[in-house]
């Protein structure tokens, strides 16, 4: 088909004849069907589909495979530390019974009361690959369809039209198209990060000064490095792999809707801040007894589970235990498996979160060198 077409554009630019209408409409059908042979046009379809769906269910970034991904093994951590048990494999999840004291736990929300807690910013995880893959999604279907049928709309009463002018239109309208289709989707995609705020409704800020080794905040840096790392010198190397703990509350009807820690993206949206999410460890800073569970949307409930009704796996904020559980494998690769939500709280909710990076994290998300000295 290639070949046939290319032998009569070439016959046509060296001879210089016009086409009539049905020749031209002809030559339409050969060159559409050419675009179908290369344009995967029902990936474009199948993929605003499965979006939308997705979107609908779910917070979930645009970008989500749509084959069963194979992960590689998570970070390992020390299992023999005190209170840590396994609630669920593959993938894996542990609840650290303890892991902070209740006067630990008290130090950390007065100190983040002190410092004052802002609306929590939310990040279009994945917003990188998205524009890429609309724009090489629409670049092969719809502009490509958009150019050819202008170009036949524009030549099909010019009695002096031929395939050279054919070809000639159809470039000229794909570039036009092409630049309005990419700016379209780069407003597309900024509306989205926007957007993306009403899906989290929490007050927080970070907790960075350790100079205070009684504090809690200088317990949590220290017990988290020592679960990750399992020794009890090297604090400081491990904790560089931290994001500063950030302190959460969750005020009444206050939520963070189904969403994922790792981003499809972090080679290059989160190179400043070291990388993938390995790892991200939640403590609970209260007792929460009605509302505000964490909820994996997409993992079946425990067996033992205590919440009636829940069909999930979820679990209930009791103060000092914490929650641990990995978003990525070791290489970067994103589990979607994980995908987790803040339910929507009765009572005051506390957590404190620290989040463990595939490399150093610098300020300002993470924690300072004259910090880490302190370790």
């Amino acid at each position: 088909l290639i070949l046939f077409i290319l032998s009569q554009v070439s016959s046509t630019i060296r001879e210089r004849k016009p086409l009539n209408r049905r020749k031209m409409e002809t030559y339409m059908i050969l060159w559409a069907s050419l675009l179908l042979w290369f344009s995967p046009t029902n990936s474009f379809s199948n993929y605003c589909l499965n979006n939308i769906k997705q979107r609908t269910q779910s917070s979930s970034p645009l970008h989500l495979s749509t084959k069963a991904a194979t992960f590689g093994k998570r970070m390992p951590i020390d299992e023999s530390f005190e209170g840590v048990v396994r609630i669920r494999s593959n993938p894996d999840i542990f609840i650290i019974e303890n892991f902070l004291t209740a006067r630990e736990c008290e130090d950390m929300i007065n100190k983040a009361k002190e410092k004052k807690l802002d609306q929590s910013p939310v990040a279009y995880a994945g917003r990188t690959q998205d524009f890429k893959d609309l724009v090489e999604l629409a670049a092969k279907g719809p502009v490509a369809w958009i150019a050819l049928a202008g170009a036949w709309l524009q030549l099909k009463d010019d009695p002096n039209a031929n395939q050279l002018s054919l070809v000639i239109h159809s470039l000229q309208n794909y570039a036009g198209v092409f630049v309005l289709a990419t700016a379209l989707i780069a407003l597309f995609t900024t509306f989205r990060e926007q957007s993306l705020q009403a899906l989290r409704t929490s007050t927080s800020t970070t907790l960075d000064d350790l100079r205070d080794s009684s504090s809690g905040t200088t317990a949590f840096v220290k017990k988290a490095a020592q679960l990750f790392d399992g020794r009890t010198n090297s604090f400081r190397q491990e904790a560089s792999l931290f994001e500063a703990p950030t302190v959460i509350r969750y005020e009444p009807e206050q939520v963070l809707a189904p969403h994922y820690d790792a981003n499809p993206s972090a080679d290059i949206e989160d190179a400043n801040r070291g990388g993938q999410t390995l790892a991200t460890l939640i403590v609970y800073l209260n007792d929460v007894k009605s509302g505000g569970l964490t909820r994996f949307g997409r993992l079946p409930a425990l067996s033992d589970s205590e919440e009636e009704g829940e069909k999930k796996l979820t679990v209930r904020p009791k103060l000092g235990d914490a929650i641990l559980f990995f978003p990525a494998d070791t290489n970067g690769q994103m589990d979607e498996r994980l995908e987790h939500e803040g339910c929507p709280a009765i009572d005051e909710k506390w957590i404190a979160r620290i989040w463990r990076h595939k490399a150093r994290v610098p300020p300002p998300f993470g924690l300072s060198e004259d910090a880490l000295k302190i370790l």
